[in-house]
């Protein structure tokens, strides 16, 4: 701290402190503890304690220092190796720009963060020589297998980790995968609708410095979930595949004996959980129209198999399972329990007959014993990765979340935190993505709203297009209200989906297009004797394309996808012809 002596330009020392300097000090550590440091000194300064000192100049002595030598501009490559790792962390100061150092063959300027890039610069280029970049694509890398599209093909790790980038890239903006390089826009899958409060709310939770789990926003998030799916409790964990496991732990599943039906056509995490928790998923088939578990597939598997304790439905692409009531009555006369694995179709309604003969209609979830959802970003509510169990037996929601909170000792005092009744897994869900949770879910209903105007203009193309007239969409039972979180397309037979599809991005690269599920009675790691063929979802895995369902989407956007689907269409049929 300094206090003004005789003019504007001269001062004298009024305190200071020693300020420690590590071996891995960067610029931006070095300013926090300077900031800390000046906090301490400007707080005796005003509470009139004692000042600290160290080494500074008596008060009204002038201060001189020698005139500091320029700074380098960059990184020489004559330096050693220490003084190289000194100039790069005393550069870093994100978001400024990192130190610099030229290639001396091609005159390429490169950012170092840190001594790995470096040492990456100097074994790939200056030994190696620089690599062609190749051509440039209209799209980023990774254009349909990401979070935000849904799939789950596994990323290899990134084999240039410490590459450095190029001064140049600078210029260029920072890209998710898939985006348009200067090209037509992409015409995505599925995309979330964060909401105008994300930024608020995250912010507020960043400056209350609680970012762990069971924090207000975590809350606050269960109960908007549970309100939309029409249940009493919820328990927000880190994924759909979590929230799947801990409803199967909280249901007793716990051994090979403990057989559970499950969807064939659905995603792998329903049967996953099952063996998880340790019990044995039996895959059974689904109807034409909703794509849902059939009530017929239910009866037969029951009949078939006397080591059922449970039933789980997964109503597809956001529309509600066609015999969904009739299972849940069938499961409530023989005792089991029923879990609706309702990730794709929260927010959507079923109309169910009431024991007075009249009908009504009721959230998709809220019937079920437990339901559990998917908040991944390209969900119908989207945090990036997160889900949640929901139920109307409070306990049972309880017990779900002790499992996924590594069902720790209770009531035994704060003392015995670290004990434990039996194996549990920590899924709980963090506040941040919490926070991000709450805003989307504040645009659910606009969400919807333009899921249903989507799916509507498909209607509109397919039916105004006699190339596409084979072609059959999903379909809902009557008085049901689904949310079409995505629109499928069912092609005529004979006709691959992989064959279409591969051909439609071929062509049209800005289109994503999804496969349906795999068949999970045809997986070998769920094979059985119980497992029996489920033709159903053999045909939509055969003939099934998923068409860009995004909230983004425009209806020249579909126009175009309609087009598309049209000439690939055909392409693939002229080919097969010729054949």
């Amino acid at each position: 701290l300094e206090r003004p002596v005789g003019g504007e330009a001269a001062a004298a020392e009024e305190a200071s402190a020693a300020v420690p300097l590590g071996p891995a000090e960067t610029a931006l550590t070095l300013r926090a503890k300077h900031a800390e440091a000046k906090a301490a000194l400007l707080s005796a300064l005003l509470g009139g304690g004692p000042l600290p000192q160290a080494g500074a100049p008596e008060h009204g002595s002038a201060q001189t220092t020698s005139a500091a030598p320029a700074a380098p501009e960059g990184i020489s490559l004559a330096w050693n190796e220490c003084d190289i790792e000194r100039f790069v962390r005393a550069h870093y100061l994100p978001p400024h720009d990192a130190a610099e150092v030229v290639d001396p063959k091609t005159g390429e300027r490169y950012f170092i963060e840190n001594m790995e890039q470096f040492r990456e610069f100097g074994a790939r280029l200056l030994n190696e020589g620089q690599r062609g970049s190749g051509a440039q694509s209209a799209y980023a890398a990774d254009t349909h297998w990401y979070s935000n599209v849904g799939g789950s093909i596994v990323k290899m790790g990134d084999s240039d980790i410490h590459m450095p980038v190029r001064v140049a890239d600078k210029r260029r903006p920072v890209v998710i995968p898939g985006a348009a390089l200067g090209a037509r826009k992409k015409l995505r899958m599925n995309e979330p609708l964060i909401g105008p409060n994300a930024e608020r709310y995250c912010s507020g939770t960043l400056a209350s410095s609680w970012i762990g789990v069971e924090g207000p926003y975590v809350k606050r998030f269960e109960k908007e979930l549970a309100r939309i799916c029409g249940c009493s409790a919820a328990c927000a964990v880190n994924s759909g595949t979590a929230a799947l496991y801990g409803a199967m732990k909280a249901l007793g599943v716990e051994a090979p004996s403990h057989h559970v039906l499950v969807p064939s056509f659905t995603c792998a995490a329903c049967a996953d959980a099952v063996v998880h928790a340790g019990g044995r998923p039996i895959p059974i088939d689904c109807d034409m129209d909703s794509y849902g578990v059939s009530i017929e597939a239910v009866r037969k598997g029951l009949e078939e198999n006397r080591d059922i304790v449970g039933v789980v439905i997964a109503p597809c692409y956001g529309v509600p399972a066609r015999d969904s009531h009739e299972i849940y009555m069938l499961c409530k006369e023989r005792g089991l329990w029923l879990c609706e694995d309702a990730c794709e179709s929260y927010g959507a309604q079923q109309c169910i007959t009431q024991a007075s003969g009249g009908s009504a209609r009721v959230p998709v979830g809220s019937l079920s014993t437990l339901c559990v959802i998917s908040v991944r970003s390209e969900k119908m509510i989207g945090v990036g990765e997160g889900g949640a169990i929901m139920g109307n037996d409070t306990t049972l929601v309880a017990k779900a979340k002790w499992w996924c909170s590594r069902a720790p000792c209770r009531g035994v005092g704060l003392w015995r935190v670290y004990e434990h009744d039996a194996v549990g897994q920590n899924f709980r869900l963090p506040e941040m993505l919490a926070a991000v949770g709450c805003a989307a879910a504040e645009m659910l209903p606009v969400m919807i709203e333009r899921k249903k105007a989507i799916h509507a203009w498909y209607e509109e193309g397919f039916a105004s297009r006699k190339e596409l007239a084979g072609i059959r969409l999903q379909k809902s039972a009557p008085g049901d209200e689904p949310v079409w979180w995505i629109t499928a397309a069912l092609l005529p037979d004979g006709l691959s989906g992989e064959k279409v599809g591969m051909k439609l991005m071929k062509d049209y690269p800005d289109i994503e297009i999804r496969p349906g599920f795999f068949p999970l009675n045809t997986m070998g790691i769920f094979k059985s004797a119980w497992v029996k063929a489920c033709p159903n979802a053999e045909r939509l895995y055969h003939s099934l394309v998923c068409l860009p369902s995004s909230n983004q989407l425009t209806r020249p956007d579909v126009e175009r996808v309609c087009s598309a689907l049209a000439d690939a269409l055909h392409a693939v049929a002229a080919t097969g012809a010729a054949q």
